[in-house]
């Protein structure tokens, strides 16, 4: 990791000790994110490992999601000559059968094993992807695999507050370089090319919980390898400016301020902005190509969210962007 990363610290080893929760953001991960809770209050959990890897000519986006009285397991795929529908793996899995979520981002392994599909991503010096898994939809069915890795630069980890003592913490890193093969159908593409992100969340989330979410990797006009995490509704500081807000450049983090979202009447197929309205580290349009989205109501949990993927053009920490790949979401959720 690099040096410096505009002035944020390392994280401490771990997230509570008996005189508290270390609340505060960091350019390292935390190796124990381990919050002492009572049974009970286990059911509040969350957790998340969301990874992206964008290539010249496929997004592929994963996420396993434990919400504790079920888990979410999605793989997608969008070939950007033929962006809409993406190609779709999904499964609910009742109490999380099939998933077992890693001790943190940068300690164990994160896996999911139903029948033939497979996902697992774990941190050895960088982390490691092995996926297996058969999609439908798209350009037509088919079984999407990859073997390979990125590395990590610095991050932005954030221990929150959402209250004194509920805490959330995520783990955020985006334009990370990439290494392996990515196979679906009769393609097969080196990913020494491609930029990954990452999204590691561990939260004891309120009941009621919304956000508005922004991610991207790719190439500056200048060359540059470009990442971004954008946020806003979630993990706020008291006068409403994001704490997870940052940008990375050629693998190096700075923090961000305020980021608005301006979001469409149509999320799934008109332009959104995002801008910052106190100078202009941010001001970028993002045309929609396509959308994952659902609107479900278990009782218990419910949960209604739109991500389109698409493209970002305009400027982000100096750094011109055109037609860079990457997703923004709406959700809401009660869990």
């Amino acid at each position: 990791m690099s040096a410096e990363a505009e002035g944020l610290p390392e994280a401490p080893a771990e997230a509570w000790t008996k005189e508290g929760y270390h609340f505060g953001r960091y350019r390292t991960p935390i190796a124990e994110p381990v919050f002492p809770i009572s049974p009970l209050r286990s059911l509040r959990k969350k957790e998340w490992h969301y990874t992206s890897i964008a290539t010249d000519r496929f997004f592929v986006a994963f996420g396993m999601v434990q919400l504790r009285y079920i888990a979410n397991i999605f793989v997608y795929l969008v070939d950007r000559e033929h962006p809409d529908p993406p190609a779709l793996y999904e499964r609910l899995a009742p109490l999380g059968v099939g998933l077992s979520m890693a001790k943190s981002s940068i300690d164990g392994k994160t896996r999911f094993h139903h029948k033939d599909d497979r996902i697992e991503i774990a941190y050895e010096d960088g982390y490691r992807m092995r996926l297996d898994v058969g999609l439908d939809g798209g350009p037509g069915p088919g079984r999407l695999k990859i073997l390979g890795g990125f590395t990590l630069g610095d991050s932005l980890a954030l221990l929150h507050p959402l209250s004194p003592e509920r805490p959330a913490y995520t783990h955020k890193a985006a334009g990370m370089r990439c290494h392996g093969t990515l196979s679906f159908r009769d393609h097969r593409i080196d990913l020494k090319d491609a930029l990954a992100t990452l999204d590691w969340t561990r939260s004891m989330a309120n009941r009621h919980t919304t956000w508005k979410w922004a991610s991207l990797a790719g190439r500056a006009l200048s060359g540059r390898e470009v990442g971004l995490n954008l946020s806003a509704d979630v993990y706020d500081d008291a006068e409403g400016v994001s704490r997870e807000n940052a940008a990375w450049i050629d693998g190096k983090v700075q923090t961000l301020g305020e980021v608005r979202f301006e979001m469409p009447t149509e999320p799934c197929c008109e332009d959104w902005r995002l801008f910052s309205p106190a100078d202009d580290s941010v001001d970028l349009s993002f045309q929609p190509l396509g959308a994952r989205h659902a609107d479900i109501d278990y009782r218990l949990v419910s949960s209604r969210f739109v991500q389109p993927y698409g493209l970002f053009n305009g400027r982000v920490a100096g750094e011109q962007l055109r037609d860079v790949f990457g997703v923004v979401e709406d959700h809401d959720a009660h869990w």
